[in-house]
């Protein structure tokens, strides 16, 4: 039997090794946040949400198939609860019977095996009775085979054999088989054997019908009695392999169960809990062939950890090519994080964050940002950057996304503009989608100037008015990323309007490099 709530094609195995910096790509995010809310508390359910979102789908069928059962478990969330329970109950009966793993004792193996079946049919009835009010209000492909598997492979005749199968070997009567005799009298060709059914009458058992010949072990006999116990693991042998075996078969068929069914329970928290906060979600469209198409997108984390819905915004990109540019604490960072985790999510299957999005696929999510200095004085910031980018390369591939922020703003603007601007050259001739959030004005304007980019632009405006607060707008870099406002909103006391319109010399204005990391203890949040 197999699940396949979350694939079409199989059960869906996440896994315990994590891709190539995903913890980078969780912290730059702040995923941690996200992963709290759909966890709901449950540490297996945040476990499942962490792997599923770090393994993005790459295919637009799958995608959508888990949407729309996704919105199955929306719709049903009493019964996809109930499923679940069930799961969970099943994948732990053998700690709830205090059982121990017995090898290497054939007679044992096949007495747990037994009794781990039989309290794993019950589940399996009460699977049944989950299906049968409820299977006409699912209309996903994926519960609407569930359940017709359920129905087909667990018909009223399967349960009664299995039934029976269990009570036969439990040997009320004991056990019956056959064996013969080797050279030195050795015990060969032992087979068990299903006792018939006129076996079992009184009067076929008796004298009368033919001679019975029987030993009786001495009370103190325990050679014999070994020798006995020996030949009964013998006899059991094949039997408690193919029980232990089917034991196996329906444990992973509830694990895989319980796995996918908290994946769907994790999703509706993230998005109960977004929804409390006022914050929309969608369902998003992964077949856009070349563009990302969004309106009212917004940081999901920056939601959560602040409790009151961001400002979205609204994009539409057509190139490989982003780059992001603007005032400083104009939500820059944020609306990076924005396309990053929607990305993420969509790629899950999971709602996005926005009022409507349409994105496509790419194949894994890698983060560039700019990091602190080194507490420990080992290697300087640009050397630190510079062999985590040589790292990213060696791993990226074409169709990729890597989200940069600030990179390479640890030295000066030339120097930095020829480092941007040659990785980020190189990764788009590659076939690598790259968002770049940057105050280097000659990288901005180098890329601007080869044709072969084609980037999109977007910028932060300066603005103080409500409306557009974190609202970014398409357009070229500017030379200026307007740090003296932040210097006044600091100290006071400067003319900002007047130094950021005072002719400069040099690379850029004084307010360009004011700023490395974008730093808003809020950004995007509304006022």
């Amino acid at each position: 039997m197999k699940v396949q709530l979350m694939d079409p094609g199989d059960d869906t195995e996440l896994g315990d090794d994590d891709p190539p910096f995903a913890e980078d790509v969780a912290a730059d995010l702040h995923l941690h946040y996200l992963w709290d809310a759909m966890s709901g508390g449950d540490p297996f359910l945040r476990a499942v949400a962490r792997a599923a979102l770090l393994r993005p789908l790459a295919d637009p069928g799958t995608i959508r198939y888990r949407q729309e059962a996704l919105a199955d478990c929306l719709r049903h969330p009493a019964t996809i609860a109930e499923l679940y329970d069930i799961a969970v109950d099943a994948v732990t009966i053998r700690r709830s019977l205090f059982l121990l793993p017995v090898h290497g004792h054939p007679d044992l193996e096949l007495s747990t095996a037994v009794r781990m079946l039989t309290e794993l049919a019950d589940r399996l009835d009460r699977l049944r009775r989950v299906r049968a009010p409820v299977t006409g209000g699912f209309a996903s492909p994926a519960f609407r085979r569930f359940f017709a598997m359920i129905e087909q492979e667990l018909d009223d005749a399967f349960m009664a054999r299995l039934r029976r199968t269990l009570r036969e070997l439990s040997f009320p009567q004991g056990l019956l088989t056959s064996a013969g005799i080797g050279p030195g009298g050795e015990v060969v060709s032992q087979i068990l054997r299903r006792p018939r059914e006129e076996n079992r009458r009184l009067f076929d058992r008796t004298p009368m019908r033919r001679p019975v010949f029987s030993f009786t072990l001495p009370d103190r006999d325990e050679a014999g009695a070994n020798a006995l116990a020996r030949l009964r693991d013998r006899s059991v042998n094949d039997v408690a392999n193919a029980a232990t075996q089917s034991v196996d078969h329906v444990l992973a068929f509830f694990t895989a169960l319980r796995t996918e069914l908290a994946f769907y329970l994790a999703c509706g928290n993230a998005v109960n809990a977004l929804h409390t906060l006022g914050a929309p979600t969608c369902t998003p469209d992964p077949w856009a062939a070349d563009a990302t198409v969004a309106i009212g997108l917004y940081d999901p984390c920056l939601a959560l950890r602040t409790g009151r819905a961001p400002v979205g915004n609204s994009v539409d990109l057509h190139s490989d090519l982003l780059v992001i540019t603007g005032a400083n604490r104009g939500g820059k960072s944020t609306l990076l994080r924005s396309l990053g985790t929607a990305q993420l999510m969509m790629q899950a299957g999971m709602p996005a964050p926005a009022r409507d999005l349409a994105m496509r696929p790419v194949g894994q999510v890698y983060t560039h940002w700019a990091r602190e200095e080194d507490a420990e004085l080992r290697r300087g910031k640009l050397d630190e950057e510079l062999g985590r980018m040589g790292r990213i390369i060696a791993v990226i591939r074409p169709g990729d996304l890597l989200l940069c922020n600030e990179s390479f703003s640890a030295t000066n603007e030339a120097e930095g503009s020829q480092l941007l601007l040659d990785v980020t050259r190189a990764l788009v001739d590659a076939g690598v989608r790259v968002h770049s959030v940057t105050h280097l004005y000659e990288f901005a304007r180098a890329v601007e100037r080869i044709p072969t980019l084609r980037p999109d632009f977007l910028r932060a405006p300066r603005t103080d008015a409500a409306d557009h607060r974190f609202r970014l707008v398409p357009g070229p870099a500017l030379i200026t990323s307007f740090g003296l406002d932040v210097y006044d909103q600091v100290f006071g006391g400067h003319d900002a309007t007047a130094a950021v319109h005072r002719p400069t010399s040099g690379h850029g204005s004084a307010g360009c490099r004011c700023n490395s990391g974008d730093p808003d203890p809020e950004p995007g949040a509304r006022a």
